[in-house]
């Protein structure tokens, strides 16, 4: 009898593990699709040779100018000095941001003979501010599917501020005078993203502010790409060409200005 028992027993048990085995296998495998962190970030540096349009005045000092691109290499007496960047970071649906560029020009004076030796411009904007994906996938989702089809379109919202240093430097044959002046507004925007197909896709961004505080008027700015999905290295990332444009209007004791900045965009990104 107790033989008997056991010889129906084992089979038994065999059956309860092999169905134990079979639910693990099956419950693992919908968790390995689960995004593991909703944490993502992003690291653009690009590239942005814009056209000038307006005045640069700060203090004592005052430029006015509407070169191209091909016109500062040519009529200035060094190449503009630049450095762009922008970075993302995401917990789930909600961003953080962080944009910076800086441009130095130095222009020549009008006339060669006489004590000026020109006026140099340096110019530094700073972008930061918080956002929220309204709709779409979320960034974290995007990099752990990256190459797989993506969801048609993101929308973000975003608030933040935009601060720019301005200084003008004044050389003469025997002294050189300088001054400095900083504005600060706030700025509210929007982005959106739409995907052509799994590789190719639309990105429009644009913003607005100023509303009268730090003596800024009105500032604004546009950015219209197109975008490659790759991989650099075995990292997500992506190449960007469009177009950007950035106006401020600012009337202040120290700094007054009205510049409108505007040309050929291009950009790679890597996210993790």
């Amino acid at each position: 009898m107790k033989i008997n028992c056991c010889s129906c027993f084992k089979p038994l048990m065999l059956t309860a593990a092999l169905a134990i085995t079979s639910v693990v296998h099956s419950a693992e495998k919908p968790t390995n699709d689960i995004v593991k962190s909703p944490w993502a970030f992003d690291l653009n540096t690009y590239l942005w040779l814009p056209r000038i349009d307006g005045n640069f005045t700060s203090g004592p000092f005052e430029t006015s100018a509407s070169p191209s691109f091909i016109d500062i290499m040519g009529k200035l007496r060094n190449f503009p000095m630049t450095f762009n960047g922008h970075f993302n970071a995401y917990y789930d649906r909600i961003g953080f941001y962080l944009d910076g560029s800086y441009m130095g020009l130095d222009f020549r004076p009008q006339v060669d003979k006489g004590e000026s030796k020109g006026v140099s411009t340096r110019m530094g904007i700073m972008e930061y501010g918080a956002s929220y994906r309204l709709l779409g996938s979320t960034a974290a989702e995007r990099v752990s599917k990256w190459g797989e089809t993506p969801r048609s379109y993101n929308f973000d919202i975003y608030a933040g501020a935009r601060t720019i240093w301005l200084g003008n430097q004044a050389e003469f044959a025997r002294v050189s005078k300088s001054t400095n002046s900083s504005i600060t507004a706030p700025v509210l925007g929007g982005r959106v993203m739409v995907d052509i197909s799994p590789k190719w896709y639309v990105l429009v961004d644009g913003s607005v502010g100023g509303f009268g505080v730090d003596k800024v008027n009105f500032t604004s700015s546009a950015l219209g790409t197109i975008g490659y999905r790759t991989r650099l290295f075995d990292v997500p990332a992506s190449v960007e060409a469009g177009y950007k444009m950035l106006n401020v209007q600012v009337n202040g004791t120290d700094l007054t200005s009205d510049i409108t900045m505007h040309g050929p965009y291009m950009g790679l990104t890597g996210y993790w």
